[in-house]
């Protein structure tokens, strides 16, 4: 059997493939309860999701995750979601009896399969039994179980149901000394990019310690992987060195530019300090010295002559070229004022208007794909279209209107995360609530649980994007 892990192509496994085919064999010629039984990590997921992938002949397909958070009703509901996807049920019936009500004079060919059966309700186990029996007795139904569990979790002697049906039983057995080899060296070695003689050789050594199942085999390449030199790391050690000479040279530029400032403010105080005479002058020219720095206009006597009095500070902006040589007047700015501008600070000395400081800042907003547009509903039929058909995605909801499919998305505030598309059954619109789309049945299982508990009692189920992409179809 090929088997495949996580989208990679891995080794076929001969072995196998005996299992697949008695799979397909006791679905095709009668109803049968079927239990898979294998230890944790034997590869029950696996030949669960292969015998998805490629028994075409199944008429309709119910798949169950089994959680252990969940309820019999839940479970109920899921399976009966998918068994009778094109009709209304609420779920309080069983499955006797709703298959009954919608499927009593029609043909019914399904296979419904359970993984990690040993979830199962106690209940939910009795129904599927009764199931296989009715459907035995009828000549119009074909309806088998597939239950993937752990050896000796599932005990027909405790059910209810009498008479009881008969269990066929498959044992997923360790793979054998050449499949193993060929398995490691067909995908762990690659996985782990060994490319030495003695790692390889080291790998399968240690193989000889450990049982010969998939999920052990795998876990060799963990302790054997090849050492990978992370440039990344390099890259911002780099830069980190970069910001930090950066950092030192734009302080060592403002520390001398304030250096400098403070130097011209003393050196403009200093001039204006005089020659005066024995009258008195000197307090004069400095008050009025001062009062030229702090930006005020003062008037100075018609006593003082012209050339002794320092140069009058100006709030005029002046350009090169506006005046002469002789006409242009020096704008000297205080230190506080230049050290508050560096601090980014609005110093209250300092005359500056709205019009002249303005301050921009750019964000870059990352467009995403929302179901909502205000209050409209936005399908997204072309984007699942184009997910590939062996993909699984989650079904959240599935509701007759468009009020009620919104109402969900804001309820739980899935905006962004989901895509909804239109089918049409019994002649009437239904609108689907799907969340993201996995490629294997271990991926679908873990993003249901880790779904938040609220959505959870919402009873999502997997469901394969080839029968999406059908339900799409049917509403064109």
């Amino acid at each position: 059997m090929s088997m495949i892990h996580d989208g990679a192509h891995m080794v076929q496994l001969e072995s196998q493939t005996d299992i697949l085919d008695g799979l397909q064999m006791f679905t095709r010629l009668d109803s049968n309860v079927i239990c898979v039984e294998g230890e944790k990590g034997s590869g029950k997921s696996w030949l669960a999701q292969r015998f998805l992938n490629t028994d075409k002949k199944i008429q309709t397909l119910s798949f169950l995750i089994c959680l252990p958070t969940q309820t019999a009703e839940q479970q109920r509901s899921v399976l009966l979601g998918q068994l009778l996807s094109d009709s209304f049920c609420t779920g309080e019936e069983t499955l006797l009896e709703s298959l009954s009500v919608f499927r009593k004079d029609q043909e019914c060919k399904a296979t419904i399969i359970v993984d990690d059966a040993n979830l199962l309700a106690e209940q939910l186990l009795d129904e599927l039994a009764q199931l296989v029996l009715a459907a035995q007795q009828n000549p119009l139904w074909q309806i088998s179980v597939i239950l993937f569990a752990k050896p000796n979790e599932i005990d027909e002697s405790s059910l209810y149901t009498d008479p009881k049906p008969e269990f066929k039983r498959i044992a997923i057995s360790p793979l054998t000394d050449n499949e193993a080899t060929d398995f490691i060296d067909q995908f762990v070695i690659p996985v782990a990019h060994i490319d030495s003689d003695k790692k390889k050789q080291a790998i399968h050594s240690a193989a000889q310690s450990v049982v010969n199942y998939p999920a052990n085999l795998l876990a060799l390449s963990e302790s054997h992987k090849k050492p990978v030199v992370c440039w990344v790391k390099r890259s911002l050690i780099a830069l980190i060195i970069i910001l930090l000479a950066l950092g030192g040279w734009s302080w060592w530029t403002s520390y001398q530019a304030r250096v400098q400032d403070q130097q011209t403010e003393t050196d403009v105080i200093e001039s204006t300090e005089i020659k005066q005479d024995d009258t008195g002058t000197l307090a004069n020219q400095t008050s009025a010295a001062t009062t030229s720095i702090s930006g005020a206009e003062s008037t100075l006597s018609e006593d003082q002559e012209d050339d002794t009095l320092p140069l009058a500070v100006t709030d005029k902006t002046l350009t090169v070229g506006d005046e002469s040589d002789s006409e242009q007047k020096r704008v000297v700015v205080p230190s506080k004022v230049v050290d508050a501008l560096l601090d980014g600070d609005s110093p209250k000395d300092a005359k500056v208007s709205n019009d002249e400081v303005t301050s921009a800042q750019a964000s870059s907003v990352q467009k995403t794909n929302r179901s909502l547009k205000g209050d409209q509903l936005t399908l997204a039929d072309d984007a699942l279209l184009a997910v590939p058909a062996e993909r699984y995605t989650l079904q959240l909801a599935a509701v007759t209107k468009q009020d009620e499919a919104i109402n969900f998305i804001k309820m739980y505030d899935l905006d962004g995360q989901v895509r909804v598309y239109r089918t049409v059954r019994n002649q009437q619109s239904w609108y689907i609530v799907t969340y993201q789309d996995f490629a294997s049945i271990k991926a679908t299982r873990e993003g249901a649980q880790e779904l938040p508990l609220a959505l959870q009692k919402e009873q999502p189920w997997p469901k394969s994007i080839a029968q999406v992409h059908q339900e799409i179809e049917r509403a064109k």
